[in-house]
């Protein structure tokens, strides 16, 4: 009497002739290159995935340390100069990468104006500008600016980003960072 075999592929599970654990169709399938296993196609999502938040981490880390050009974002209207006290810090919505973002803004004593980004130079946290002291102040970690964005103690390693503003016809325009 013959002897029947038990063993299934461990694929499809087809009958098994033999030792082996896969049958001989499934053994010519993994040996075409253009046969992907349910592994191979697991490995190479998960690589796919893994790879496309690499790299938007990667992308936001850039955004983060490396501040765009001047002349990266468009001037945009903020108000006329008049709305403007003289030696007062004023805070704008600025919208210069393509999301709401905060810049303080003066005017100074001679018509000029000044303005800067409100992150903290160490680690981006937002800035306060306090009128009587006549410094910026950063509440997370202690760092502290002068009137003209100029470091002066905590552990911030610059001072505060300078931004482009541009009067015209009495209207006050702002612009990206200056680098």
């Amino acid at each position: 009497m013959a002897q029947v075999s038990h063993l299934r592929c461990a694929l499809c599970g087809s009958p098994v002739e033999g030792p082996g654990e896969i049958c001989k169709d499934c053994e010519e399938r993994a040996k075409d290159p253009r046969e992907w296993s349910r592994r191979r196609f697991l490995t190479a999502g998960t690589m796919a995935v893994g790879g496309l938040i690499g790299i938007g981490y990667l992308a936001t880390a850039l955004k983060v340390l490396v501040p765009p050009p001047s002349a990266a974002a468009k001037l945009q209207f903020i108000g006329f100069v008049d709305q403007f006290p003289v030696d007062h810090y004023i805070l704008e919505l600025y919208t210069g990468e393509g999301f709401p973002d905060g810049v303080y803004v003066r005017r100074r004593a001679d018509g000029s104006f000044q303005a800067f980004d409100f992150h903290c130079a160490h680690l981006q946290c937002p800035v306060q500008w306090n009128q009587a002291l006549q410094k910026f102040f950063c509440p997370c970690h202690g760092s502290v600016y002068n009137a003209n964005g100029q470091h002066v103690s905590g552990p911030a390693p610059r001072g505060l980003y300078p931004h482009v503003v541009q009067v015209t016809n009495g209207r006050v325009y702002l612009g990206g960072i200056i680098t």
